[in-house]
């Protein structure tokens, strides 16, 4: 029994041992340690470490624009009060096409050059001699890979980051945005935009009575013609079924540019615009579609490579692609036509989103402020291969 006792005492002395050594251990981890353990801490620092840097970015428009030298800006050079007049939410850039704004090339911070058009073989555009191992060169393009006429083949391990329309470039140069009405949120272009689906049942007696005054069915201003997309094909097949009026080089019918009774007429005349592109490329919409969107009460037609349904909302447009054949689109068009309650839901959009322009320098400066600019390394190996290979399509899903 003493032997009994003895053990009962000795496990109850650990016991309290294990718990003071329990309680003293917390004690210096909360209190002691506490200072070089503190999460918020180590939060507040990265949050401190990723601000943008104090020193402006320098951004040199090392090729023209086409035949434009300072890319359609107000000036050669603009600054901070430039960006902040366009909204971007950082400000402390200065873009300029100016090479001797500093005293040497190697000090801009990023170097963009237009792809569109040859400029590698120019007399006065050679590519700079030096090259600082921080700067960012930029391939920029809003044109189709069938109209990409610089020789991408000699630009290997050459560009830093993209700017094009296509949704996977570094920087995302597309021709126009929709933003939400309500939040002002940009909503698309976007892999996977988060649509309102209002169209199902609306309908608005302003607008109807604008749709039953519209006695014409389709209408096309074009003046590229023979394109890789065979749109003047596609259109010609559907004239055979239904009325398509074509303005421009590749018609038969004028409309002088800039005239106020071009842009009256789609919205009191017609009910269709074709805005069909001149090559099939993934993400490759213009301002075909947007323009008369914006602009205008007319449902567009469109015809591309794109998912329309990253770029546009639901029931705001109609996709050729997605009809087996000709017969079954212009049926679809006319079943419109005759059912004006149905071809009304196509406005329902213009309720909720508005279309803005996009803003490609903003999303420049702003990364070139990221943290990840200073601390990732990135270059395009074969530029070529990015923006050639399974870009575009030579056959439309439908048959013509």
């Amino acid at each position: 029994m003493i032997r009994k006792m003895k053990r009962n005492r000795l496990l109850l002395y650990l016991v309290v041992v294990l718990c003071l050594l329990l309680a003293a251990s917390f004690f210096i981890h909360t209190q002691c340690l506490k200072p070089s353990v503190s999460y918020y801490r180590i939060l507040e620092e990265s949050i401190r470490d990723h601000q943008p840097e104090d020193k402006p970015k320098y951004i040199l428009l090392y090729t023209n624009f086409f035949d434009v030298e300072n890319w359609k800006l107000s000036a050669e050079t603009v600054g901070p009060d430039y960006f902040r007049s366009i909204q971007c939410p950082v400000t402390d850039c200065v873009l300029t096409n100016n090479r001797e704004l500093l005293s040497a090339v190697t000090d801009y911070d990023a170097l963009v050059f237009h792809i569109a058009e040859p400029w590698a073989y120019s007399l006065f555009e050679k590519v700079p001699k030096l090259r600082s191992p921080r700067q960012i060169y930029v391939a920029a393009n809003m044109e189709s890979p069938a109209h990409t006429k610089h020789l991408l083949g000699g630009d290997r391990d050459f560009f830093n980051w993209t700017m094009t329309y296509r949704l996977d470039s570094d920087v995302v140069w597309n021709y126009n945005n929709f933003v939400d009405a309500v939040t002002d949120v940009v909503v698309s272009p976007n892999e996977r935009p988060q649509w309102r689906r209002d169209f199902e049942e609306y309908y608005n007696e302003t607008v109807m009575e604008l749709v039953l005054q519209k006695s014409k069915m389709g209408v096309q201003f074009v003046s590229h013609c023979d394109t890789f997309s065979k749109r003047d094909d596609l259109v010609r097949e559907m004239q055979r079924s239904m009325e398509v009026d074509v303005y421009g080089k590749c018609g038969t019918m004028e409309c002088p540019r800039g005239s106020p009774r071009c842009s009256e007429m789609l919205s009191t005349d017609y009910r269709f615009y074709f805005a069909f592109e001149n090559s099939l490329c993934r993400d490759y919409i213009t301002e075909k579609m947007y323009g008369v969107m914006a602009d205008s009460w007319i449902v567009p037609v469109v015809f591309g490579g794109a998912d329309y349904s990253r770029f546009a909302p639901p029931f705001s447009y109609i996709d050729v692609q997605q009809f087996g054949s000709v017969t079954d689109l212009v049926d679809y068009l006319v079943y419109l036509a005759q059912n004006p309650k149905e071809y009304v839901k196509y406005f329902w959009w213009k309720e909720h989103y508005r279309i803005t322009g996009s803003q490609p320098f903003c999303d420049l400066c702003r990364k070139l402020h990221d943290i990840g600019t200073r601390e990732k390394v990135q270059i395009y190996k074969d530029i070529k291969a990015w923006w050639f290979d399974g870009a575009c399509q030579s056959e439309s899903r439908i048959k013509f």
